[in-house]
């Protein structure tokens, strides 16, 4: 190659017209070269350029302004492209700024609320463990109030008790008393068995008769057993006694109310509602039959008698 530079020292030759010159690409690459050409006074002769030679010069221009093309759309679109990136990256930091200001609050509040919650669970918890302490002293006092009350009614009943039986001896103690006083007032009276019994020594209708028994706190005799219509009998009087029928007819009924319910008393064909000219509604003992289980009659109860009283102590 330096031996073809050397065959021509003529300087380079501008063989191409004015009117081409710095026209195109071409021109402007040739004019650059025509500023480096080599002097003489270098010692480097340049022989002419080849017309064939300009063929690569042009393609590497037409390269370079194509890649020069290119790098200038690829700055563009990148520009682009990074333009869009931060505009979609501020749009993306300001609604991350929103969202995260929006979470920052919402974080404020659940912890404010959380906060409030917990302030209300400890007042709760301490209302809670004021309540659990009143509810047990509550059960204590009442526990308390429990035993003060059965040792109460314990000692209420035993003066109860007590009350009960000093009433009993008292009202004991007034009976004796009356019956004493009574006594004292009667001493005609005769005991036998659980019972007393006043013989009177006048006369009187069955009614009257009563009357009297009444007066003296006792009522006319009724008669229970065989062994007290034998001692009665042995009294050797006729006597009313306190067996009639003149509230119902042949209903036989002693002066407490209650039925006759042993009639073997009764003389052989006794009652017999008496004769014509009256009925017989009241009974006697009779001192003169022989029996004395077989000694009661039936008489009108307005005729005058001796009576027995009996006072059941």
């Amino acid at each position: 190659m330096s031996e073809g530079v050397y065959e021509n020292p003529e300087p380079f030759k501008d063989d191409e017209p004015d009117a081409m010159k710095n026209t195109d690409i071409d021109g402007q690459i040739y004019s650059n070269v025509r500023a480096f050409k080599p002097s003489p006074r270098d010692g480097i002769v340049a022989s002419e350029p080849d017309s064939s030679g300009k063929r690569p010069f042009l393609v590497a221009a037409v390269c370079l302004g194509l890649l020069c093309v290119l790098l200038l759309a690829g700055i563009i679109g990148l520009s682009v492209y990074y333009y869009g990136v931060s505009k979609s990256f501020l749009a993306y930091k300001t609604n991350s700024s929103a969202v995260i200001e929006q979470l920052q609050t919402s974080y404020n509040n659940l912890t404010k609320e959380r906060d409030q919650i917990q302030t209300s669970y400890n007042t709760m918890t301490k209302e809670r463990e004021n309540l659990q302490t009143s509810n047990n002293n509550l059960t204590k006092e009442r526990d308390q109030l429990q035993t003060s009350y059965n040792i109460m009614t314990k000692e209420r009943d035993r003066l109860q008790t007590s009350y009960n039986t000093m009433t009993k001896e008292r009202d004991q103690l007034q009976t004796e008393r009356d019956f004493l006083n009574w006594r004292l007032t009667n001493l005609s009276w005769q005991k036998f068995e659980s019972s007393w019994y006043f013989l009177s020594t006048e006369t009187k209708t069955w009614k009257e008769s009563r009357q009297d028994c009444l007066k003296r706190g006792a009522d006319l005799v009724i008669i229970n057993s065989d062994m007290e219509q034998e001692f009665l009998f042995k009294l050797k009087k006729r006597v009313w006694i306190g067996l009639t029928d003149s509230v119902s007819e042949g209903t036989w009924k002693w002066v407490d109310g209650t039925p006759l319910t042993n009639p073997r008393y009764w003389n052989d064909h006794q009652p017999d509602s008496g004769d014509p000219s009256g009925e017989e509604d009241c009974v006697e003992i009779h001192k003169d039959w022989i029996f004395p289980l077989k000694a009661w009659n039936d008489m009108p109860c307005d005729w005058k008698l001796n009576w027995i009283c009996e006072k059941v102590v």
